[in-house]
């Protein structure tokens, strides 16, 4: 064994120079000769290192390590496949831990799963889907964030100034509490008398993901009626919680809607003291405990003597089984889309259905100046908004089957955007141009968007929800200084509070130009109140009052206003981007993929299964910001789309598996294809994805 070692270390020792002869850095010999640096170490060390034995040169860094990767390589496919199998988990496992350790010791921040849950009864919580202003939403946040800090950031995801624009709800209404998912309140403070920060909490609960729900009661109600019924507020396809759960176990009850399965009944518990009573479900025998009141979740609501009041001891051992049923029934009230049923219908019934061969419009587009395209295309005599139509680039090959017009609804948007809106990026409100109001350019605007939306484009995700209450019905909306884009103005309109008579006289002139006056001294709290109120509506609304209402004619469009109306809260996502499906996460990709995979039991299998484990690797990291790549880019480059349409692909996004290690990913759009190599290790994969993506230019070059 020790002539063996021997052996192999002259022998590490004799490749590492070849290479550094090869590679022109033999200067370097001696060096790596005194510290005693074998080719397998070269490949772990880091930058710090190669200065320190005087190889300062990044150029020279970098053809080191591919050199001795390539060797490496090469000399692990002579070796046996149990070996290199071993190796093979043993860097991967390295990987791992080293990933590991310097998230938790270096990144700064942590994520969390934010949710709403909304008091439907006396300790009856249930969770406030994504299309009635609650759903999923994914924050991060410094590991010093303090309890406040933290509530606050969670109230404004679904309370922004202090209301809810889809539940009509006041925060100043509302009791609120943040808990975890099983509804147990988040401590103020650990055992080791550590005061809560998020960090804390993440050491503390050591579980991932985390999940943190807001908890919200009406205020000084003891009466259930007096509680607003979420399920009721907006039409949309959820139903109640609670018939949907009575339903299921009804369907479970009757053998005829199910053969073959066993029956199960809905989970019940009794009243505290009161002995259980329980039946027997058929096979497998599964035992919930009844009483007069349906259980409906698990989360609970804190009392002043911090007892919980639904999860007694007796019920901790089903608590999985609980949590399963809520996280289910939560499942089912989730719609795929949230865009109502009647605009699904607008669709189909204004958009005229024509061969792909037979598709007449065309529409040049030159890449630079995309938005003079459209208005050049909009502007022909020949033009139809609801015809479909090609998209072509000038001077690069290949037809439109999809892919081209996708990329190009995506670019016009943005730059669509950049041309009619101003303010923070998705919080934005309309410029007041004259200029732009001559050209009818908001009504052009608006055309532009329902075209968009009627071919399979992406909606116009950056209003704030101030002016999409303006669009919708002006009469209801609170207006806010945060909707003020001009700072000077917001100053002005916050000090009207403070500001004693002489500073408010000084600025007498100032809102007399503003269109407030008749406001005399003395200065009443009433009387600063109600300038304020009209300085604000001045600002917001009147100031682009025919912006709003030239917009409003162009949406109106193919009487798409019309459907937007009489479904504003289901179409809400469209124009706003927390609702949005701009905000692309990795359980959406994973939806919406299909995987071509070879016959089971062949090499190709189980080569492919390598490939979508780094894959699933790469997908973590661009939805975690470990990768130069986010999800968003990754979209583009797989279908030319930077975001899921409103009404979804045509199709699954497909991936298809090609024999050739040394081929990049090459994505096909119009077929939402690509190709990928099999047997890709993660690291290989996430470099060649990289290069693909970063250095392929726009979407058709990639």
């Amino acid at each position: 064994f020790c002539l063996v070692e021997g052996l192999s270390r002259d022998t590490d020792d004799t490749d590492i120079f070849n290479i550094l002869e090869e590679i022109g850095m033999k200067e370097y010999k001696n060096v790596f000769k005194e510290n005693m640096i074998r080719i397998q170490d070269v490949v772990e060390l880091t930058e710090k290192d190669f200065e320190k034995h005087g190889v300062t040169a990044i150029g020279l860094q970098l053809r080191l390590k591919q050199a001795c990767r390539n060797h490496l390589q090469a000399k692990s496919e002579d070796t046996s496949p149990v070996l290199k199998k071993f190796f093979d988990l043993k860097r991967e496992r390295v990987r791992i831990q080293k990933t590991k350790k310097i998230k938790r010791h270096f990144k700064p921040t942590r994520r969390i799963y934010c949710g709403w849950k909304h008091a439907v009864r006396s300790d009856v919580f249930k969770v406030v889907t994504l299309s009635k202003g609650g759903g999923q939403q994914i924050i991060d946040v410094s590991k010093d964030t303090t309890y406040e800090v933290l509530e606050k950031q969670i109230l404004d995801l679904y309370f922004p100034k202090a209301r809810s624009m889809a539940q009509n709800l006041k925060l100043s209404d509302l009791n609120h509490y943040l808990a975890s998912f099983s509804g147990d309140p988040l401590p103020r403070s650990f055992q080791n008398n550590h005061e809560f920060t998020v960090g804390n909490y993440f050491d503390h609960i050591k579980t991932y993901p985390v999940r943190v729900y807001l908890h919200t009661t009406k205020k000084d109600e003891d009466d259930d009626n007096y509680l607003p019924d979420i399920s009721k507020s907006s039409p949309g396809p959820s139903k109640d919680m609670e018939s949907q759960s009575l339903s299921l176990s009804s369907e479970l009850e009757d053998p005829q809607l199910l053969p073959g399965t066993s029956r199960m009944f809905d989970a019940v518990c009794t009243d505290e003291g009161s002995d259980a009573e329980f039946e027997n479900a058929g096979t497998p025998v599964i035992f919930f405990k009844k009483s007069t009141q349906t259980r409906l979740t698990s989360t609970p609501k804190p009392e002043k003597n911090g007892n919980k009041p639904f999860l007694s001891e007796d019920l901790d051992g089903d608590m999985q089984m609980q949590e399963a049923i809520c996280a289910s029934l939560e499942m089912m009230q989730q719609p795929q889309h949230f865009i109502d049923l009647d605009l699904r219908k607008w669709t189909m019934n204004t958009l005229k259905s024509e061969e792909e061969e037979n598709v007449k419009q065309l529409i040049v587009v030159h890449r630079r100046h995309v938005l003079n395209s459209a208005l050049r295309a909009l502007d022909r005599a020949s033009f139809k908004l609801e015809e479909p139509f090609k998209v072509e680039f000038p001077g690069e090959l290949g037809a439109d089957y999809g892919g081209p017009k996708r990329e190009f609804l995506s670019c016009l948007m943005k730059e669509l955007a950049n041309a009619v809106l101003e303010g923070e990026p998705y919080n934005k409100t309309f410029i007041h141009s004259v200029p732009l109001l001559d050209k009818e350019m908001f009504f052009k605007a608006g055309r532009m968007i329902v075209w968009s939306i009627l071919h399979g484009g992406p909606g116009f995700p950056f209003l704030n929800s101030t002016l999409y209450q303006l669009l919708i019905e002006p009469k209801d909306v609170v207006y806010s200084t945060d909707d003020v884009i001009d700072l000077d103005v917001k100053n002005k309109i916050q000090k009207l509070q403070t500001a004693d008579e002489e500073e408010l006289n000084l600025l007498s002139d100032w809102m007399v130009e503003q269109g407030v006056y008749g406001v005399v001294p003395p200065y009443t709290e009433q009387k600063r109140d109600c300038m304020a109120r009209q300085l604000l509506k001045s600002h917001v609304y009147l100031r682009i009052h025919a912006e709003i209402a030239q917009f409003r004619k162009g949406l109106n469009t193919l009487e798409f206003y019309t459907i937007m109306k009489s479904n504003s809260e289901e179409v809400m996502g469209l124009f706003l981007h927390m609702l949005s499906n701009s905000m692309v996460t990795m359980q959406k990709i994973k939806e919406i993929i299909h995987i071509n995979y070879s016959e089971d039991g062949s090499n190709d299998k189980r080569k492919e299964e390598d490939t979508m484990y780094a894959f699933e690797l790469f997908l973590q990291d661009c939805s975690e910001d470990t990768s130069e790549i986010n999800l968003n880019m990754l979209l583009a480059f797989w279908t030319g789309a930077e975001t899921i349409p409103p009404l979804g692909f045509h199709k699954k996004l497909e991936i298809k598996f090609v024999e050739d290690p040394a081929l990049l990913p090459v994505a096909h759009t119009c077929d939402l294809l690509p190709e990928i190599s099999r047997g890709e290790t993660p690291e290989e994969f996430h470099r060649k994805m990289e290069l693909a993506i970063t250095c392929g230019g726009e979407f058709h070059l990639a």
